[in-house]
């Protein structure tokens, strides 16, 4: 969220006419500095376009890789000490939360940009997880685990009759 102790008169967000003699690159170069002249603006973010319910969630992948399950999370701005991970009844849950504050004048005004963002991820594991053989590393916003496996866990396949 942005706020700022004064705010300049709104201006029209009405597309910037292009002349017929200009082609579609210069409309382009016309639209990208009329989205960051928005972004410029006082309580609007990239994010502003994205409707309010909508949450963000990081990329993920799962993979076996023989005696143990490798999952991989993309979690680019954030730091070990933002994430929390955590393992129960075959779920693997992993939560961040960052908070920025900055302050700084301009032009007499004074700007306090503050911006929190949550999240909260659960993936299904597979039935023969070792809850207790988990390894996470994190690096340059890359979360990897490290999941082992239980052979003993593994349930034999059962054919089922089905009845007439």
């Amino acid at each position: 969220m942005n706020e700022m102790s004064t705010a300049p008169a709104e201006t029209s967000t009405a597309p910037t006419p292009v002349p017929a003699e200009f082609g579609a690159l210069d409309w382009f170069r016309a639209e990208v500095d009329r989205f960051i002249d928005e972004m410029g603006k006082p309580g609007r973010s990239l994010l502003s376009f994205v409707p309010r319910f909508v949450i963000p969630k990081p990329a993920i992948e799962l993979t076996d890789a023989g005696d143990i399950y490798r999952l991989s999370a993309e979690l680019p701005g954030l730091t070990e000490k933002d994430v929390k991970i955590e393992i129960a009844d075959g779920i693997l849950t992993i939560t961040a939360e960052k908070r920025e504050s900055t302050k700084r004048r301009e032009e007499g005004c004074l700007i306090n940009e503050r911006r929190h963002g949550h999240f909260e991820r659960q993936i299904s594991l597979p039935v023969d997880v070792d809850e207790a053989k988990v390894k996470a590393r994190f690096k340059h916003g890359l979360l990897t685990l490290e999941i082992g496996k239980d052979a003993g866990a593994r349930k034999p396949v059962r054919k089922i009759k089905i009845e007439s």
